[in-house]
């Protein structure tokens, strides 16, 4: 579990970085390349993203791969889920939020 969740953490740290880069771009090669480096590296860590789990897993399941269902989703796409939404609440939009936000500011009237 403890993986799985730390996998998806990192993961959606990771792309909700390339959203972010690439939302500051003002051309389509100044985004495509914002989003080409995080979403590499996280393919290329082996990091998990409950969206692309969702297809790849049951893929393989179809494929004849021995994981069943209960497997899938105890052991995967659950904590995988739970860590791509503490990565990207907490994470990303956590520290942006507090840091360029204001939720810490005093309303003035």
């Amino acid at each position: 579990f403890e993986v799985a969740f730390t996998r998806g953490i990192l993961c959606n740290w990771l792309v909700c970085m390339a959203v972010y880069m690439a939302s500051g771009c003002a051309s389509l090669a100044g985004k495509m390349v914002a989003v080409w480096f995080p979403i590499s590296a996280f393919v290329a860590l082996g990091l998990d993203h409950s969206v692309a789990n969702m297809f790849i897993i049951p893929l393989g399941m179809l494929r004849g791969a021995n994981i069943s269902v209960a497997d899938f989703l105890v052991k995967n796409l659950i904590p995988v889920t739970l860590g791509n939404i503490v990565g990207g609440a907490l994470c990303v939009m956590g520290l942006y939020g507090s840091a360029y936000g204001k939720w810490f500011k005093p309303k003035d009237e």
